[in-house]
C-alpha cells in the first residue's frame, strides 16, 4: 500500500531524550506575542463583556441578583447531591451562603419597595 503522506523524520536519540516542554511553551508565547502584538490584550470575565449599564436601577439590581444567586444556589444543590465527603460539605456550604446573600438581597428589595 502507498502513503499518502511521508513518516516524519526521525529525532537523534539524545535529542528525543532531552525535549523540554517549556521550550515549546516558550516558542508557543513568542509567536502568540508576535502574530498578535496588535490584538488587544484578553480581558477577564466580568470587567467589559459582562458590564452592568448604568442605567440599571437598585431595585432592577437587586431583583437581577436575587435571580442569579437563585440560580447560584440550584446549581450549588444540585452539584453537592452527586457528591459526597468533604467535597459535598463544601459545596453545600456554598450553597448556605449562597442563599444567605439571597436572603439580604430580598430583605433589600422589600425595603425599597416599602419606601
Amino acid at each position: 500500500m502507498k502513503k499518502i503522506t511521508p513518516d516524519p523524520p526521525a529525532l537523534p536519540l539524545d535529542a528525543a531524550d532531552s525535549h523540554d516542554p517549556l521550550l515549546d511553551r516558550a516558542a508557543v508565547e513568542r509567536a502568540l506575542n508576535y502574530y498578535l502584538q496588535n490584538h488587544k490584550p484578553y480581558r477577564p470575565i466580568g470587567t467589559a463583556m459582562l458590564a452592568i449599564p448604568h442605567s440599571v436601577n437598585s431595585e432592577a439590581a437587586l431583583a437581577q441578583a436575587s435571580d442569579l444567586l437563585r440560580c447560584a444556589g440550584a446549581c450549588a444543590n444540585e452539584a453537592g447531591n452527586g457528591l459526597s465527603g468533604p467535597a459535598r460539605d463544601l459545596v453545600l456550604s456554598v450553597m448556605h451562603l449562597v442563599e444567605l446573600a439571597k436572603g439580604y438581597v430580598d430583605k433589600s428589595l422589600d425595603t425599597l419597595a416599602t419606601h
